[in-house]
């Protein structure tokens, strides 16, 4: 299967909302999602919602505050490896008590996040 080509895309893709997307679509469009779904043993839709997920994905892995200060790829995957080290040596220390406190802590916190500003709280 073929790489995707990366494009420059603007920064605003200027898109006619109103009208479906299929009717822009091209029969090379459809010849490519029908090659894509069969060789991924995927129904076109599944096939199309992947993509979009994965899409999404690597656009936020791409925008993450990590990649945007560190631009060396073999850089940022050093940091990542050596966080998850320390990260996972930091837990194994704890006792499930101290495990269960911070859990608790944590979904307390997002939950009162959440609730201020839905402005039910």
């Amino acid at each position: 299967m073929k790489k995707p080509t990366k494009k420059k895309v603007p920064a605003v893709v200027k898109d006619d909302l109103s009208m479906p997307v299929w009717l822009q679509a091209t029969r090379s469009f459809y010849l490519k999602l029908n090659r894509v779904a069969a060789g991924c043993g995927l129904s076109r839709y599944d096939t199309l919602t992947r993509g979009l997920d994965a899409l999404l994905r690597e656009t936020s892995k791409q925008q993450s505050p990590l990649n945007k200060k560190i631009k060396s790829e073999s850089q940022r995957e050093s940091f990542r490896k050596t966080m998850g080290q320390v990260s996972r040596k930091y837990w194994a220390t704890l006792t499930p008590e101290e495990k269960r406190a911070r859990a608790q802590k944590s979904a307390n916190a997002r939950w009162s996040r959440t609730d201020k500003t839905d402005g039910n709280g």
